[in-house]
């Protein structure tokens, strides 16, 4: 849990505040306290300003911050995408006078809250202003959790609200969601809901309410290709066109699961743990624990053999070759046939 949460919650509030990382969960719930602890209900239109600075130069943010309350006692500003913190390349035109905010931040404003929203996994800790605004401000980290934090993120909150899980719900929960803690979150919000009197959610109820997401579909569709099912693969493509998903953005998932799990492969042989190599491939630690046990099922060759037809669908789709919906099907065909002649050979 988030333990600058707490401080926040009992209005312990610091003058400025730093969130680094990609965990939407985390950071829309510190925004959500800090409006409900700063502000009240009828101060929000008047002292609630929130910036985009690929959008917005600091200097208006800064403007802002030190713009007193209006029939209110705090004002709270927040601004996200602050890339002059990060090493990061961008093609916003934006020019930034980051020596306002420095000499705002040597002497901050005491009736503003001003806190960043910076969504990347990592600042330029090379950077003066990065040195200087993580000295100044709390930071309060929003990485993605791993799978034992991922399930006491669950449990904590259905225990806060007098619920209990059933043994397995959490983690069937998790898979379902592919360890998207906002839409795990969520989902529980709908199990809570339904079980409302039982105050008991079962490994039955998920598998009832929680629907798949589109990255689950195409776990289930691997499984059914690891386990030689191209019938039992088709089926799920078959229902994911019935769902209105369009064929260009199936073959683009799948073609990434099998660039990922090409790679973990990779990394495998070099010893490099699925934990390890989710921080060096820069995805979420549960996808790649699912997708390093499912590169197992499949050799270096037919790896290569399914990148090399996926990149040809891909191609194809995208200049309007053939018909749409029947690339996977010709794919699944053809990987079959080239795992059926290995194995002949």
């Amino acid at each position: 849990m988030i333990k600058e949460w707490k401080a926040i919650e009992q209005k312990k509030l610091a003058q400025v505040y730093l969130i680094i990382g990609v965990e939407d969960y985390v950071i829309n719930q510190t925004k959500e306290r800090l409006v409900n602890a700063v502000l009240k209900e009828d101060e929000q239109e008047f002292n609630y300003a929130n910036f985009d600075l690929e959008e917005t130069p600091i200097e208006t943010v800064m403007e802002e911050a030190e713009t007193l309350p209006f029939f209110g006692d705090k004002r709270l500003v927040i601004a996200s995408n602050p890339t002059f913190l990060t090493s990061e390349k961008t093609k916003n035109k934006i020019e930034h006078q980051t020596s306002r905010l420095e000499q705002y931040l040597a002497q901050p404003a005491d009736y503003s809250i001003l806190c960043f929203v910076a969504h990347v996994e990592k600042l330029d800790e090379r950077k003066k202003l990065t040195k200087l605004l993580k000295k100044q401000a709390v930071v309060i980290e929003a990485k993605r959790p791993s799978e034992a934090e991922f399930l006491k993120w669950i449990e904590t909150k259905a225990k806060e609200n007098g619920f209990t899980l059933e043994q397995a719900a959490d983690k069937r929960l998790m898979e379902l969601t592919s360890g998207n803690l906002t839409t795990a979150m969520n989902e529980l919000d709908k199990l809570m809901l339904y079980e409302f009197e039982s105050k008991k959610i079962t490994l039955l109820d998920v598998e009832k309410l929680v629907v798949r997401s589109l990255e689950q579909n195409i776990f289930l569709l691997l499984d059914k290709l690891i386990a030689r099912d191209t019938a039992g693969a088709l089926r799920i493509y078959y229902d994911l066109l019935k769902q209105k998903e369009e064929p260009i953005k199936i073959v683009a998932l799948v073609a990434s699961q099998f660039r990922l799990m090409n790679q973990l492969q990779l990394l495998e042989k070099k010893g490099v743990s699925a934990q390890q190599a989710a921080g060096i491939l820069k995805v979420h630690p549960f996808r790649a624990k699912m997708a390093a046990k499912q590169a197992r099922g499949f050799s270096k060759e037919e790896l290569d053999f399914a990148l090399l037809k996926l990149a040809a669908s891909d191609f194809e789709l995208k200049t309007g070759f053939g018909e749409k919906t029947q690339k996977l099907e010709w794919f699944l065909f053809e990987l079959e046939d080239f795992r059926k002649a290995k194995r002949a050979y």
